[in-house]
């Protein structure tokens, strides 16, 4: 009976000591789980080179785009085939055209050449695609306004044709 009871006694312990590894090794495994995570996240911070700040050049040359786009006297123009972009207003004398991550800003006085992040880059796009897209619209909205009133004009002048024929 005795060495029954110590036999449990010892199945009991030894479970108690598995139970107990086991518990350690989800805290070492989650632990080194987690060092895993923070090294991996500094690598990608240190390697990120998007990170960095914006420089002031950087910073007027956004400042600059944004507010010429947003002119209503600029022409906008985009090439499909290389992908750039010109901005020009006549009234101020100024052309920028968009290559890539460098912004040229060209006025008969000066010339500027600005290598931009690509956040920058991708800012001044999108500003430029959708007000072009806005004047695209609208130009659109004209067109079919005008061919409207064209076929409800011909459309009288087929009635009034039918109507003196007869």
């Amino acid at each position: 009976m005795v060495k029954n009871i110590v036999q449990v006694l010892i199945v009991n312990l030894n479970l108690f000591y598995y139970l107990w590894i086991i518990n350690v090794m989800k805290e070492y495994k989650h632990a080194f789980r987690r060092w895993i995570q923070k090294m991996y996240i500094d690598s990608v911070r240190t390697m990120d080179y998007e990170r960095g700040t914006r420089t002031k050049y950087e910073l007027d040359c956004l400042a600059i785009c944004k507010k010429l786009i947003d002119k209503p006297d600029t022409q906008l123009l985009m090439t499909p085939l290389s992908n750039k972009k010109y901005i020009h207003n006549p009234e101020n004398s100024i052309f920028i055209t968009i290559e890539g991550n460098t912004v040229n800003v060209i006025n008969h006085k000066y010339s500027y050449t600005v290598v931009i992040q690509d956040k920058s880059k991708e800012e001044i796009v999108n500003h430029f695609n959708d007000v072009l897209e806005n004047q695209r619209l609208k130009m659109e909205e004209e067109i079919t306004s005008n061919i409207k009133h064209s076929l409800k004009n011909i459309l009288y002048t087929l009635t009034w044709w039918a109507s003196f024929l007869c």
